[in-house]
């Protein structure tokens, strides 16, 4: 019997020993948590390895609940630690380690959604598991789990990006924390569920509701999550075919609103000739088991790459027989976009948000170069350049993000959401991919997809695969030096002709503005392309520009009569030409290739802002460039015409005036000389009813808008294009009664790009009455979170409303960022942005001294509106006087 009891006491002991929970702790005080909560990315201590998710989601209620079992890796012994949920109503909270389940504590600590899960013991390292009841609000504001009434409809849509998912889910809410999902709902009988993977089983729960399981995802970060539950139509688009890199056919369907299942057909029907330019160029599988495209009903951004489950605002994919030639290519351009997420992002994810370019910036690349195969005359080589030229506009600041730019707060991720992640991404990865060729360059982007397929990698990870892939480490070095620091080189060109043949002499600088206090010790690895024509000749020299000075010989050349420094325009740069250069590049732009005359038009603006170029030299080049045959060329420089109409208003400025309307005439002369079209025309329709305000382009707009509002059915020669033109064509003359009339068509019609180009519209009145109805609509919000943003940008644009707006926002800011969508507060510095003057600079600082905590991650916004205003007024002071001298006198 001693034997027998001493045994027994040694099995007791063995089995306290080998618990995994160890001495009781205490409770940690709130100011104790606020002190110690990460701000940004969470230590790694905890690594989530499973969940498994169920959830109840009704859209017709108010809320949702959920129930979440998630295994994680503990690395180290630990009392407690940090993960994600934010405005959850956390019913309990169970850890088990070794067996042994006990309650655990949850305290929201940071608002970005930061929490303390708390154990009641220290919890050695090892394996253990959460289990967590919640419940939760729907979201009003397009930002985590949000409901939408849509046309009598209820839906219910989970926004996961950027930290978006613990708006609905208790997770490690981080993109490098990569786990499968086991995901199970309960929704209405007659509503359909969409998630990440195919459903598994649909089985009656209980009375008017059903279960619905999916199948287990491949590792998934939480910002890639799908919940989509409504009255959905679905629309099976058969499958995608097996080839050479994948042997299983991929389903493909669509989702929209009932009745607008036809609409998707346009972009269905596109999917798998991009799904197979991916895989080929790539020489990789497309990675999961289905693809669907959802059309929302309400979408905070244009589209996101949920995994397999992508899903798009509706007015940027529902096409009809209305839709203009603008839309599609929107369409197109969006779509190729977040096909390739699928495995830029979503298979291969950064760890974390400052290496958000690895996929934004990407996938913006991959716009121009899967189109440019599909399409090859469609010009999307061009609209890669007009791109790149938005984001040297950003970049010219010395405020501007680096395209790599360490995040260190969750507030402040938002802000790598911007054209320098986006077109800065795209412009230097196409300049690398044009000048080592993309035989080496894209292959390189298969084999690091393969490597880290499933798995996050960041910058240094992925500068490293490609120089080891291509066995060229400059590939590397040169992206590393344009992503990794703000600015837009300055390329200073001299060309020299002696008895041994021609060069240009290269010196590069950073650009900086009139005004600008950038930093200018910056330089860049650079890839440079000189073009040059000589008589019947022509060519182009190349460099890879490693120092501050480089003589580029121009071999074959003796003296060439003109040369473009950026061939083709693939180089992200900007330059200026010494002596006679301009002069003959101006004489020489209407034949230029179209990407090297949009160059050369952005580059000479950037030469007048800083104040290098006079006017009357600016005025020639766009008299020039308005020559072009490309409707790219031509609508850029109807853009600057637009901008400086603006900007002289008031002035005498007879010159500007002749000058457009000379470039419109000569427009409509090739369009009547059988030039077709269809975007160049839109555009200048457009300029010629709202910028220029010819009367007879008004009066056809304005009829033809009118039949359409009398008979959406009708037969007009109105596309989709010239809605929102149309429509303040038709406010500007109708007064109130038009205003009544536009908000019953906004109602009856139901064409998701109808009712975005009525806010469109709304937003660019200028009549006082109709103003201040535009005013009451924004601050009601009736027409939803984006178009209210959208309306209160545009009157902040308009000179004639901007300051009844500003006075308006003064009076309701906090009600304001209420109503707009939540990840769009930290925009709200740059609705100030179009000022001009100390005044506005002065609003501007006083509106965010007060209330500047509402609007969380705002700081980089504020600090980029400040610049903005502060370098229109610099500018303005040195170069008015110039320009409205220039433009004084017709030709």
């Amino acid at each position: 019997m001693r034997i027998l009891a001493a045994s027994l006491l040694l099995l007791l002991t063995a089995c306290a020993q080998a618990s995994s929970f160890g001495p009781q702790v205490r409770a940690v005080p709130m100011d104790e948590l606020k002190a110690a909560a990460p701000a940004g990315q969470l230590s790694g201590v905890a690594q989530p390895v499973a969940y498994r998710v169920e959830m109840m989601v009704d859209p017709r209620e108010a809320a949702f609940s959920g129930h979440v079992q998630i295994d994680v890796n503990l690395m180290t012994s630990a009392t407690g630690i940090w993960m994600h949920g934010a405005d959850l109503d956390v019913s309990s909270v169970q850890v088990t380690a070794g067996g042994e389940t006990r309650p655990a504590s949850w305290t929201e600590v940071d608002p970005t959604g930061v929490v303390w899960v708390g154990f009641p013991n220290r919890v050695h390292a090892g394996g253990i598991t959460l289990t967590i009841d919640y419940t939760a609000a729907f979201d009003a504001n397009l930002a985590g789990l949000f409901r939408v009434d849509e046309k009598g409809e209820a839906y219910a849509l989970a926004k996961s990006e950027s930290i978006q998912a613990r708006r609905f889910l208790p997770s490690f809410d981080e993109p490098g924390f990569k786990a499968p999902f086991d995901i199970t709902l309960t929704v209405p009988e007659d509503m359909l569920a969409i998630g990440n993977t195919p459903v598994a089983s649909r089985v009656p729960a209980r009375p008017g509701f059903d279960r619905v399981t999916f199948l287990r995802t491949r590792p998934l970060s939480t910002y890639l999550l799908s919940v989509a539950v409504g009255n959905f139509e679905k629309v099976s688009a058969g499958t995608i075919p097996v080839n050479a890199w994948r042997d299983w056919p991929v389903p493909l369907s669509g989702y929209a609103r009932m009745g607008k299942g036809d609409e998707l057909e346009a972009i269905l029907s596109i999917t798998p000739a991009m799904i197979e330019f991916f895989e080929e160029a790539l020489e990789q599988p497309y990675p999961y088991e289905k693809l669907d495209i959802i059309a929302a009903p309400q979408w905070p951004s244009g589209a996101t790459e949920l995994a397999a489950a992508i899903t798009y605002r509706e007015s940027r994919i529902l096409a009809n027989e209305k839709s203009g030639a603008m839309f599609l290519r929107s369409m197109k351009g969006v779509h190729a976009h977040e096909l390739s997420h699928m495995w830029f992002g979503d298979l291969v994810t950064p760890p974390w948000w400052d290496d958000l370019w690895l996929k934004e910036g990407i996938a913006s690349w991959a716009e121009p170069a899967v189109l440019g195969t599909l399409e090859p005359n469609g010009g999307h080589d061009i609209q890669a350049v007009v791109d790149t030229i938005s984001a040297m506009q950003l970049d010219s600041l010395a405020s501007a993000r680096a395209v790599a730019q360490p995040i260190t707060e969750n507030a402040d991720i938002r802000n790598a959401y911007d054209a320098i992640t986006y077109n800065k991404g795209l412009a230097v990865l196409g300049m690398v991919d044009a000048w080592f060729g993309p035989e080496q360059f894209r292959p390189a982007l298969g084999k690091y997809i393969a490597q880290y397929a499933d798995k996050a990698a960041d910058s240094e990870q992925f500068f490293r695969a490609i120089g080891r892939t291509t066995g060229n480490p400059n590939i590397g070095r040169s992206l590393k030096s344009f992503v990794t620091q703000n600015g837009v080189p300055l390329l200073a060109t001299e060309l020299q002709c002696t008895s041994a043949g021609a060069k240009v002499v290269l010196e590069q600088s950073r650009y900086r503005p009139l005004g600008s206090d950038a930093d200018p010790d910056r330089s860049w690895i650079i890839p440079v392309c000189v073009a040059w024509h000589e008589g019947e000749d022509r060519g182009r020299s190349c460099t890879l520009m490693k120092s501050h000075r480089k003589v580029l010989p121009l071999e074959g050349a003796s003296c060439p009569d003109t040369y473009h420094p950026n061939a083709n325009g693939t180089g992200y740069y900007r330059f200026n030409l010494a002596g006679d250069g301009w002069d003959k590049l101006i004489a020489a732009l209407p034949e230029l290739r179209a990407t090297e005359a949009l160059t050369a038009i952005d580059s000479a603006e950037a030469d007048f802002a800083a104040g290098e170029m006079g006017a009357a030299t600016f005025r020639s080049l766009l008299s020039a460039g308005a020559q072009h045959d490309d409707a790219a060329v031509a609508s850029a420089v109807l853009s600057i015409y637009a901008d400086l109409m603006d900007r002289l208003e008031g002035a005498d400025a007879a010159g500007l005036q002749a000058d457009a309307e000379l470039a419109s005439t000569r427009l409509h002369t090739r369009i009547a000389e059988g030039d077709e079209d269809p975007e160049l025309e839109a555009a200048l329709i457009e300029f010629d009813a709202t910028i220029l305000k010819q009367e007879a382009a008004r009066t056809e707009l304005a009829s033809e808008m009118d039949k359409w509002l009398n008979d959406p059915e009708a037969d007009v020669n109105l596309s989709s294009d010239l809605y929102a033109s149309g429509l303040l064509v038709l406010l500007d003359e109708g007064g109130q009664a038009a205003y009544d009339r536009v908000l019953q068509a906004y109602d009856e019609i139901d064409d998701p790009a109808f009712g975005q180009s009525v806010a469109i519209a709304l937003g660019n009145v200028t009549d006082p009455d109709q103003a201040a109805r535009t005013r009451g609509l924004i601050a009601s919000a009736e027409l939803g979170p984006r178009e209210t943003y959208t309306m209160a940008l545009l009157q902040m644009r308009t000179p004639e409303t901007r300051e009844a707006m500003s006075t308006f926002l003064e009076a309701n800011f906090p009600a304001f960022l209420k109503a707009i969508p939540a990840q769009w507060k930290r925009r709200t510095p740059g609705l100030a942005a179009y000022f001009c003057d100390t005044d506005g600079l002065g609003a501007l600082n006083a509106l965010f001294e007060e209330y500047g905590d509402l609007a969380e991650g705002h700081e980089r916004a504020l600090s980029q509106a400040r610049e903005q205003i502060s370098l229109c007024i610099a500018q303005k002071a040195a170069t008015q006087a110039d320009l409205e001298a220039a433009f004084a006198a017709a030709p």
